[in-house]
Formats: C-alpha cells, structure tokens, sequence
C-alpha cells in the first residue's frame, strides 16, 4: 500500500455509477441514498436514454455529476463533443487515453475553455481487462505497463485526472504528480458480487492505496436497502 501519511488521512469520495434499467430506478436510488451522497456516475447507459435532462434533475437536487462518456475518437470530434456538453452542470467529463496524445491535448484545453470547472478524466484500461484480454486486441505491455503510458501520456497532455484499476494507483502514486487525481471504479466490499470487474479492490484496500474517489455501482444498486450499502462502505473508508 502506498504509505504517504496525507493519503493514508484522506477519505475519498463514493461516486454511485447510475447504471440502472430506467429512470424511475435511478430516482428511487438517488432518493434512497440520501444526502451522504454527493456524487452521481452518469454513462452511456443512462445518458443515451434520458439525456442532459436527467443531468440536470441530479444536479438540482444538489449532487455532483460524473459524466462517463469514454469519449473516443478522432481530435476534431472530441473538442467538438466536449463543447456540444459546455452547458451542462458536469463536475467529471471522461475520455479514453488511447485516443492518443493530440486528441488529450485538444480535450484538456477545450475543456479550461468551456467546462472550467469540470475535471476531465482519461481512462487508461478499463477495469474489465486482464491481459489476456489486452493480448487479444494486440496490446503486448504488462497491465501495468501499459496503464503507466497511458497515465504519463495524459497528464503530459494536462489531464486532470485518470480513471484506472485500485491495482495500479500505489504505482501511480509514486510516478505522477500529486496533484493528479485518481478515480478508481473496480471497488467490491469484501463478499460482493465481483460482476464483470477482474482488478479489484475493497474499499479500505482503495483508500490505502491513495485513490480520490471510489466508483460504486452494484454492490449499493443491488442491495435491498440501498441507503444502508452506502452507509456500510462509508463506515468501511472511515474505519
């Protein structure tokens, strides 16, 4: 674990990834986890179905909203799809690092220009890879390896954030700067579901590790009583 005493004092934050079936769900959700609950995931999922309005309605009730989008592609459309989002009360705006070094440098920009106020994130390998399933899409580098590259190539760019794995952020730690903030999904309480996530981590185990904040879907989504999932994890992080 990394042992810098700051980061060890630190509490990150839980985001909950909204990534439910329909809206009426994800309102009951947000509902049920009350005001302990300050930051909200939106991704393709939602967003594709409910759009800028359900941004809004989760931003007037007073949350932050983390706007996952993995934007990917060429630089011209990125900074265009960044502006396109210059209206919206977003605080975390993600893209992928693979998208490469102009497309991270044309984002980072536009994004002090329109969306000042919003951190914008590079994923590095989503949390669903191991690497044999790198290998297959021709990706030679060790997990870690290849997170690295990415995480020097879009904070060189001046990326604000990056999203990876809880595994890799004691390397990270020790290699970016610390102002670099790390947003880490991957995150089961112990005896969870692990779902379709291979690197993971418990909560404590994230904290420890010098993660900023903390995605968490399924294991507050799934619960029975939602509000007492979230109550469990944010005892977990204190403790």
């Amino acid at each position: 674990m990394y042992h810098d005493k700051d980061v060890e004092d630190k509490r990150p934050e839980v985001i909950l990834a909204l990534d439910v079936d329909n809206r009426k769900q994800a309102e009951k959700i947000i509902q049920a986890t009350g005001d302990k609950l300050q930051w909200v995931k939106v991704g393709l999922q939602s967003y594709l179905r409910d759009g800028a309005d359900l941004v809004r309605t989760i931003a007037d009730s007073g949350k932050k909203v983390f706007l996952d989008l993995k934007l990917h592609d060429i630089p011209n459309t990125m900074a265009k799809a960044i502006e396109s989002l210059s209206e919206l009360p977003i605080g975390m705006l993600t893209l992928h690092a693979h998208a490469g070094e102009e497309a991270l440098q044309r984002c980072a920009q536009t994004g002090k220009e329109v969306l000042p106020e919003t951190l914008i994130l590079a994923v590095t390998v989503l949390t669903s890879m191991d690497q044999s399933a790198l290998s297959a899409v021709g990706v030679r580098s060790p997990v870690l390896e290849q997170v690295e590259r990415l995480a020097r190539l879009a904070t060189r760019s001046e990326v604000g954030g990056i999203v990876c794995s809880p595994h890799e952020l004691v390397h990270l730690r020790t290699c970016l700067s610390p102002e670099t903030k790390m947003i880490t999904p991957g995150i089961r309480p112990a005896g969870s579901d692990l779902g379709d996530q291979r690197r993971i981590m418990t909560p404590a185990e994230a904290k420890l590790a010098g993660a900023d904040y903390l995605v968490i879907g399924r294991p507050i989504l799934a619960a029975k009583a939602p509000g007492l999932a979230l109550d469990s994890i944010l005892a977990e992080i204190k403790g």
